[in-house]
């Protein structure tokens, strides 16, 4: 029975060891500290956020774009640039939870976007929704990643499950529906009834009814 119990303790030593989580985790007396993590965690968190400026930027240049009184379509260019506030915000929500983390921030997070490559881009307004879409959808799908990547670091893990997860469904169920709506009043008012279609389609997201 005693040799049995060896056994077993041994096992479980093995598994533990075997089956533990890389930690970073400083043991002195300097300070300041840094606080446990995975570095597989906080790298991918340190690489996404490009991906959040990316859309923040896009949404800022769209949203401006349909601001112009050329285009004038205020309400899709307010939803827009709500839009590019919650991409940013995430991106800073993401840098304060490095700091949480006490992970370094310095020159190495060299974030950055190449404003020509949206230089003479022109939206339809439909392309405006459906790009906004599959961006939200391409931005959830880079979440899950982070998350896949933290499994490990569950307090990682779950920051970015909640709120950040449920903010980006939330995002795509609202914009499927905008997307699904603004097609069936164009269905129901034809080619030449374009205009009218943007018009109160933009009249209903200008008040929030979408």
């Amino acid at each position: 029975m005693h040799r049995l119990s060896m056994i077993i303790i041994a096992l479980v030593g093995c598994l533990s060891v075997t089956g533990a989580t890389e930690f970073n985790c400083k043991r002195g007396t300097g300070y300041p500290k840094e606080v446990c993590y995975v570095a597989e965690c906080t790298d991918a968190i340190k690489a996404h956020i490009q991906h959040e400026f990316n859309a923040a930027f896009k949404y800022m240049y769209m949203g401006a774009y349909f601001g112009q009184d050329i285009v004038d379509r205020p309400g899709l260019s307010k939803f827009l640039l709500e839009a590019a506030s919650e991409e940013r915000g995430h991106a800073i929500q993401m840098l304060d939870y490095l700091n949480l983390r006490g992970i370094k921030i310095d020159s190495s997070l060299d974030y950055k976007f190449d404003p020509d490559t949206m230089l003479g881009t022109t939206y339809s307004y439909q392309d405006a929704l459906e790009e906004a879409l599959n961006m939200e959808i391409e931005v959830t799908d880079l979440i899950n990643n982070v998350v896949a990547k933290c499994a490990d670091d569950y307090h990682g893990a779950d920051v970015f499950t909640n709120p950040i997860l449920d903010e980006q469904h939330e995002g795509v169920r609202k914009l499927q529906g905008a997307v699904k709506a603004f097609k069936d009043l164009l269905a129901g008012s034809g080619a030449p009834g374009l205009q009218l279609a943007e018009y109160l389609f933009d009249k209903k997201m200008m008040s929030e009814e979408l």
